[in-house]
Order: C-alpha cells, then sequence, then structure tokens
C-alpha cells in the first residue's frame, strides 16, 4: 500500500492524464470532491508542456482556431524510483486504462485538468504513461482540438498580427497542484500546414487564474502569433480597389458629363459589389477596421464624382459651360487626388500608426 505521500503524488499523476470532452468534469472515481483533503506538504508541482504540430484552421468569423498537437506531464517523485537493472529496462510504460486501473487499486483520488479555451470535444489519437528508473513520469497524448481564440483583434486588417493561446489548467486549487512549464517540450512544427498565416513568437509560460468556486488554480498556456501574408491582400483586395478609384478619376478626362455619370454610375455598383465580397471575410464588428475606413472613405468620394458631374451637367445646360469647365480643371488637377491622399493619410496614421 502506497504511504499518504506517494498516494497524492499518484493523485497529482491521474490529474494529468484525465481527459474531459467539452471541458466537463467526468466522475472522479467514486469520490466526491469533498472528500478530497490537503495533505501536508507543498502543492504538487507539474511539468506541463505543449508542441503545435498542425493548424488545421482558422476560423475569423467563429474566432478559433483547429490544432493537432501532443500535450506532456510530467512528475519527478524518487518514491516511483525502481532498480534499472533488476527490471531489466531503465524506463516503464503503461497504457492509460492500465495506469487508472492501477491508481483505483491503491484506492488513489483522482482530480482532473481541462484545456482551458477548448471549444467543443477534443479528440485523442494516442496516450502513454511512461516512468523513468529515476522517479520521473511522464505522460503524453496526441490530440486534435478546437480552441478559442478571444483576444483577436481586427482593427489594422489586413495589417494585423493576431495573439493565438492553448491554455492547460488545473481543476485543483493552487495550493494542491501548481503547473510549470515545460519549455523544452513545447513549440511550434516547422510543418503547419497554415498557408493563410504565418506564425512565429511562440512561448509557454505559468499564470494563476480562477477556477471553480473562484479559487485560484495554476494554469499552463502556449502563446503564438500570426500575420498575414500581404501579397495575397496587396493583389487581391488593395490593388482592385486601386483600379477602380484609376477609373473613377479617369472619368473626369470625358468632355461630354452625361457619359461621365454614365460611367461613374457604374464604377459604383462594381465598388458597392466589391464591397460585399469582403465583408464576408470578418465577424461582424463592433468597430471599423483598417480596410472598413479605406472602403467607406472611397465609396464616399466615388459616390461624390457621381453627384458632381450631375451638378457640372446642369450648369452647362443652364448656360454656364465656362464656369463648368473650370470648376472641372481644379477637380482633376487638385481636389480629387488630394481627398484621396488626406484620406488615405488619416487612415493609416489612425489605424496602422
Amino acid at each position: 500500500m502506497f504511504t499518504k505521500q506517494i498516494a497524492f503524488v499518484a493523485a497529482a499523476l491521474l490529474l494529468l492524464i484525465s481527459t474531459v470532452a467539452h471541458a466537463q468534469i467526468e466522475g472522479f472515481g467514486g469520490y466526491s470532491q469533498t472528500d478530497f483533503i490537503k495533505p501536508e506538504r507543498d502543492s504538487q508541482k507539474v511539468g506541463v508542456g505543449i508542441q503545435i504540430d498542425q493548424i488545421t484552421s482558422v476560423d475569423q468569423q467563429a474566432e478559433n482556431f483547429g490544432v493537432v498537437g501532443t500535450l506532456f506531464l510530467q512528475v519527478d517523485y524518487s518514491a516511483f524510483a525502481f532498480d534499472a537493472e533488476e527490471h531489466g529496462s531503465t524506463f516503464k510504460t503503461y497504457s492509460l486504462e492500465g495506469f487508472r486501473q492501477i491508481l483505483e487499486d491503491e484506492g488513489v483520488l483522482a482530480p482532473f485538468f481541462i484545456f482551458r479555451n477548448q471549444q467543443g470535444r477534443r479528440f485523442t489519437q494516442q496516450t502513454s504513461v511512461l516512468v523513468e528508473d529515476t522517479g520521473r513520469i511522464t505522460y503524453a497524448e496526441r490530440f486534435s482540438a478546437t480552441f478559442q481564440a478571444p483576444h483577436f483583434n481586427f482593427k489594422r486588417y489586413p495589417f494585423d498580427t493576431q495573439v493565438f493561446f492553448v491554455e492547460v489548467s488545473s481543476l485543483l486549487p493552487n495550493e494542491f497542484v501548481e503547473f510549470y512549464p515545460l519549455e523544452e517540450k513545447s513549440g511550434m512544427g516547422d510543418l503547419l500546414g497554415e498557408e493563410e498565416w504565418i506564425l512565429s513568437n511562440d512561448s509557454i509560460s505559468a499564470s494563476v487564474v480562477p477556477g471553480i468556486g473562484q479559487q485560484g488554480t495554476s494554469m499552463v498556456a502556449l502563446r503564438f502569433e500570426g500575420k498575414r501574408h500581404i501579397q495575397y491582400y496587396a493583389l487581391r483586395i488593395l490593388l482592385p480597389l486601386l483600379i477602380i478609384l484609376s477609373v473613377t478619376w479617369a472619368t473626369f478626362f470625358l468632355s461630354e458629363y452625361r457619359r461621365r455619370i454614365d460611367m461613374a454610375s457604374a464604377n459604383l455598383l462594381v465598388f458597392v459589389a466589391f464591397n460585399f465580397a469582403i465583408s464576408t471575410m470578418l465577424p461582424k464588428l463592433g468597430y471599423l477596421t483598417f480596410m472598413d475606413s479605406l472602403l467607406a472613405g472611397m465609396f464616399l468620394i466615388t459616390g461624390s464624382t457621381v453627384l458632381v458631374n450631375i451638378a457640372l451637367r446642369r450648369m452647362k445646360t443652364s448656360g454656364r459651360e465656362d464656369l463648368a469647365r473650370k470648376i472641372d480643371s481644379y477637380l482633376v488637377i487638385w481636389i480629387f487626388p488630394i481627398l484621396h491622399a488626406a484620406f488615405l493619410f488619416w487612415a493609416v496614421k489612425f489605424f496602422l500608426i
């Protein structure tokens, strides 16, 4: 029979290897939460490593992302050490079910951990428990899951940098179990399979967060950043936008005001369709993005050209053609370019700088 101290360490290990779907707590192996009594010792130190091998999706509208990765959890305790010569190997391996059975046979309490920002179910592909002769116990789980990304901010879109987190949290207060990061077992793979984003600057850290009953619980989070491939947005959004504005400006070189009105109106319809196509890329936000400001400003300026050309046409038909031509020359050379330049300067300064 294990001593009380060894039993607590085994219980802490089962915390590491217990899986929870939908962040729901499964049964405590025949025990209730009130049966747990704090041992007369310091909190158990548990190492947590998170390795991301694939990014399966980044859903901007749902503000979540899919991951295939490996979770490592590690406990060092000399009481689990064994004689490698006598055993014939420096380690022992167990299946998850086999190790659970050992703990159940000893009557050990089984606490749990969760992925704090997990959405939906987590699918476990493979698990293993490794016990080294030094007493180091390591659990590894290959999993795929979807995680919430509440820190997304699209104000600088498409020049934004987004922050992603994968968070592993204890369900017991920090006074019982304390997580610390395993930096050597954490990070990002070389082939993530994500083409839209450039992912980098990964780091792992520990913190204390409010848990069940608002008690402080230990959490380890893997953080990384994502930037967009600007070439795509430059060719698919910014370049077509520039062409639409150039066509609008070119209408001022037509001498016939009626033709101008027809071309400017058709160009305005193209602008509306272009705006709808871009709006499907982002969620319905409560704030303006850099791209929103560009589209709104350019839409107003393009729409105003239709009204200006109508006014010039009316001046011509009312016998004030000379005045209309003079105003027209100022529009072509000064007013139209300066309006666009001034608005672009404001948008860049307010949203990007």
